[in-house]
């Protein structure tokens, strides 16, 4: 099995950090106005933003050079991108969870479980 080397020269290193970046803004600009506009696709905006905010700010700290560099990582991330992630997250989940009681109730169907782990797929539930 192959090691990693430690370090390595990346070409084009700022044009995947821009683009990474301009991706993200783009699905907090879409994940904000579907909120505002309270549209489902809120739900889906937000787990793709909290998947971007934790790999972001996991990225900018662990490639920060030791000094100011760092200390400005770990604050943004720790001050800004994950408690904006857990919040995007805890509105999925409730969002989720939400939507999977009012589809029980139009169904008449009773919840069985409010663990999405355990809650099926209503659409594969009827298919015989």
């Amino acid at each position: 099995m192959k090691a990693l080397p430690s370090s390595y020269r990346a070409e084009h290193w700022d044009l995947a950090w821009v683009g990474f970046d301009i991706g993200m803004a783009a699905t907090l600009l879409a994940t904000s106005w579907a909120l505002w506009n309270k549209r489902q696709a809120a739900i889906p905006g937000a787990m793709v933003s909290t998947t971007l905010l934790i790999i972001d700010s996991w990225f900018d700290v662990v490639t920060s050079t030791p000094g100011w560099d760092f200390k400005i990582a770990f604050v943004s991330a720790f001050l800004i991108e994950l408690p904006a992630a857990f919040l995007l997250l805890r509105f999925s989940s409730k969002a989720v969870h939400g939507s999977i009681a009012n589809a029980h109730s139009k169904a008449g169907k009773e919840l069985a479980s409010a663990s999405l782990w355990r809650t099926p797929l209503m659409i594969f539930e009827d298919e015989n």
